[in-house]
């Protein structure tokens, strides 16, 4: 599958366009050039994916920084992660306070 970069952290510039055998699962990497390099430079996170009908197709990249093999939280990322822990803990609370209900003696 031929793909075009969008860099859109730059600017929204095409960029290069790769030839891949999948499609790229979102946050992993993708080199732009074919070279055996060691240059990091023209390697990125893919952050979406743009599929045409029979035209084009996308990938919105930034800049690969160095964090490893997938991509650093995006900010909807972190803010889902807030939520499932702040959930974690209202259950936990509640929890608590069915045990301690539960405890208390009926007065009929």
């Amino acid at each position: 599958m031929k793909f075009t970069l969008i860099h859109y952290t730059e600017g929204w510039q095409t960029g290069a366009t790769v030839d891949l055998s999948t499609l790229p699962p979102l946050g992993s990497l993708v080199k732009a050039d074919d070279d055996s390099s060691e240059d990091y430079e023209d390697i990125y996170y893919v952050d979406n994916i743009m599929l045409a009908n029979g035209g084009e197709n996308y990938l919105l990249v930034r800049p690969y920084v160095g964090y490893g093999i997938m991509a650093p939280l995006t900010e909807a990322d972190r803010i889902s992660e807030t939520i499932k822990e702040a959930k974690k803990e209202i259950i936990k609370k509640l929890d608590e306070i069915d045990d301690r209900v539960t405890l208390l003696p009926l007065h009929v």
